[in-house]
């Protein structure tokens, strides 16, 4: 947002060879970079000697990086272990415990179509972690979600082909493209909804994204809460959760607070997670041998949520001015 192009595409493949988790916002530094800084433009004409040497300026710094990180590998010949531990393909569609996307929705259902049909097939929907196989609906291999993530990014490269560019629709975009991945990818961890938080906590200015932003990250951070899963942790969960929820719905403003511009039924579904918190928390034994349950519950709700904030933040980014 300063404006330091180059250093932010150096310093983000190095955050890149960190944690691969942030292939997740990948294609829009990619399509920011050479919409932003590779293409140069003069008298309203595009400069192709100018714009190819930033191109291989860039991409030389970013190769650097690269051959730093992976050189030694490729020299012992074990890259191929390390592309199986960053990719675990046979690790399944999700984990044990469901990130609250699209695919706790899916496999909810299956669950839920599988009680009453007669098919008895082991599947993610009991908690087991390796190759996902469903009992009634189809099954999904790790190149339908590479698809169906592309394809969900795409508002996220609509806003970066605005012709008035601006820092700001990087930040949309970074948060479309976070999104998209979190809700379709391959085996997604609950803890990405972090990468989803925070560069949305820096467009809360318009009371319309602070009230996408109070359904988010309170459907995001409650599914996080089960990590948590000792007897001793309860008294630390309720306090992070009171004290998040008070920040997010009362102190963060935009003119107004995050709560006034909730509508009641998102203010009910917000109030659903302390219904949810006593049932899965304080007494589960209702559940009684259902000890998956609680943790489907979880998943499920804060799902529906976060579903509903990101086909809002599409909208609103892509008619935004």
């Amino acid at each position: 947002m300063e404006g330091r192009d180059l250093l932010a595409g150096t310093v983000f493949a190095t955050l890149l060879c960190f944690k691969h988790i942030f292939m997740y916002v990948a294609p829009a530094y990619f399509v920011y970079l050479l919409r932003h800084y590779c293409a140069v433009y003069r008298n309203g004409r595009l400069n192709m000697k100018a714009s190819v040497g930033r191109v291989v300026k860039l991409g030389s710094a970013v190769a650097l990086v690269f051959g730093v990180s992976f050189g030694p590998f490729v020299a012992m010949g074990q890259m191929s272990q390390v592309v199986g531990r960053l990719f675990p393909f046979k690790r399944g569609l999700c984990h044990a415990f469901w990130a609250p996307n699209f695919w706790a929705l899916y496999v909810f259902t299956d669950r839920i179509l599988s009680i009453t049909g007669a098919s008895q097939l082991a599947s993610s929907t009991r908690g087991r972690v390796g190759d996902t196989r469903f009992a009634i609906l189809p099954n999904v291999t790790p190149l339908f979600t590479f698809v169906a993530t592309l394809v969900a990014m795409a508002p996220a490269l609509l806003v970066l082909m605005r012709r008035n560019l601006r820092p700001e629709h990087f930040v949309q975009s970074l948060v479309l493209c976070a999104l998209a991945s979190f809700m379709f990818g391959w085996h997604v961890h609950e803890k990405a909804i972090i990468l989803i938080a925070v560069p949305l906590g820096v467009l809360t200015m318009s009371p319309r994204v602070l009230r996408m932003h109070a359904i988010l990250t309170t459907a995001g951070f409650y599914s996080l809460l089960p990590l948590l899963f000792g007897v001793q942790e309860l008294v630390p969960k309720m306090c992070v959760l009171l004290i998040w929820t008070l920040c997010s719905l009362w102190l963060m403003r935009a003119k107004v607070s995050a709560w006034a511009c909730l509508t009641r039924v998102e203010r009910v579904y917000i109030s659903g997670f302390g219904l949810l918190f006593v049932a899965t928390e304080l007494i589960p034994w209702v559940f009684g041998r259902l000890e998956f349950l609680p943790l489907a519950l979880v998943s499920v709700y804060s799902a529906l949520g976060i579903t509903f904030a990101w086909i809002n933040l599409a909208y609103d980014f892509i008619t935004a001015p």
